[in-house]
């Protein structure tokens, strides 16, 4: 096989690959649906930047503006809405899939990476929720910051980081605009380089090493990916169209809704909350950061990674399935079954 003429695309990837990376089982093109909803959000994100006004007497008018004016404009706002939510879930099935296979043996660094850009993408979507600057985003900004203070040690210092004090106001939309629309997607470039860096450099997919039927990557892996990336951005197209992006109406400080949320994808702390301030604050968050930290640390089985639910990862694979099962549950319970002063209904 002739290895000359390599461009600069090829060397993200390695020359030969194991044939069982190509298997859709293998990985469930998670990783790769979650770079292509980065690039999404990066371009529309670049497009929504041109027109939009981070004030607090502007930045409503001007979605509206972007939503019912431009051309395309609300497909955009909607593909980035879209994205945004889609990236959360996959990157918390990405994580899922690295776990309960294993994958993280030998690649400690890359873990932490990925671990990285998870809580980066969550900081996003938060300080993005914000910037439309309506009823509902407003105040599921205010009770998102609420539930950062609760955090032991640095959640106040935290909360006043993002919000410039202890309310939610003009410093507040100025700054979540800095950090979503520059600091982060920065941050993100640099961790994204260096995790598919390590996976490069670590010689591909964690895989056991009875494994070593190897093919071209050059077309097969190209066309896998590829495939994965045409059906999620097509995914996400349809999903725009069917579900545009909502808006509501303008921020009004002085009338919280009935029962105030935080995004979605922290309504589950915020049940915690409201059961248990200490537990629900403190203990589960500070166990599940701290679990997911050291879990590749002190994994000694004896299994390669690369195995789905190997028998002797059964301890770890529970815990970890555990917490992502009790998550799901408690968003699902926080996000339809409270109704206002947070208390229990049916939904149906």
């Amino acid at each position: 096989m002739n290895l000359k003429g390599r461009n600069f695309l090829d060397h993200l990837h390695p020359a030969l690959v194991r044939s069982r990376t190509l298997s859709p089982m293998t990985t469930l093109g998670f990783g790769i649906a979650c770079l292509t909803c980065f690039v999404i959000l990066a371009a529309t994100g670049f497009s929504l930047f041109l027109y939009y006004i981070p004030d607090t007497s502007l930045a409503y008018e001007r979605i509206l503006h972007i939503t019912t004016t431009l051309h395309y404009g609300g497909l955009v706002r909607s593909l980035h809405f879209t994205a945004a939510n889609a990236l959360i879930i996959l990157s918390v099935l990405h994580l899922s899939r690295v776990f309960l296979t294993g994958a993280y043996k030998g690649r400690v660094l890359n873990w932490i990476y990925g671990l990285a850009l998870f809580f980066l993408i969550l900081l996003a979507a938060f300080t993005g929720y914000l910037l439309p600057w309506d009823q509902i985003s407003y105040w599921a900004a205010r009770v998102g910051a609420g539930l950062a203070e609760s955090f032991p040690l640095i959640g106040p210092e935290a909360q006043r980081m993002v919000l410039g004090g202890t309310e939610v106001g003009e410093e507040t939309l100025l700054r979540a605009f800095a950090i979503h629309a520059a600091g982060i997607p920065m941050l993100m470039v640099i961790l994204i380089s260096l995790h598919l860096w390590r996976i490069r450099r670590d010689g591909g997919l964690a895989a056991p090493e009875k494994d070593v039927d190897r093919i071209p990557a050059v077309p097969w892996l190209y066309r896998a990916e590829g495939g994965v990336a045409f059906l999620t951005f097509a995914i996400l197209i349809v999903v725009a169209l069917i579900f545009p992006a909502p808006l509501y109406e303008r921020a009004d400080p002085l009338h919280p809704p009935n029962p105030a949320k935080a995004p979605w994808y922290f309504v589950g702390l915020q049940e915690m909350l409201a059961h248990s301030v200490f537990l629900g604050g403190f203990v589960v968050p500070v166990f599940i950061l701290f679990f997911l930290f050291l879990a590749p640390l002190l994994d000694t089985s004896p299994s390669p990674g690369g195995k789905w639910l190997a028998s002797d990862r059964a301890g770890w694979n529970s815990t970890f399935l555990l917490i992502l099962i009790g998550q799901t549950v408690l968003i699902i319970i926080g996000q339809w079954f409270r109704g206002p002063n947070w208390s229990f209904r049916i939904p149906f």
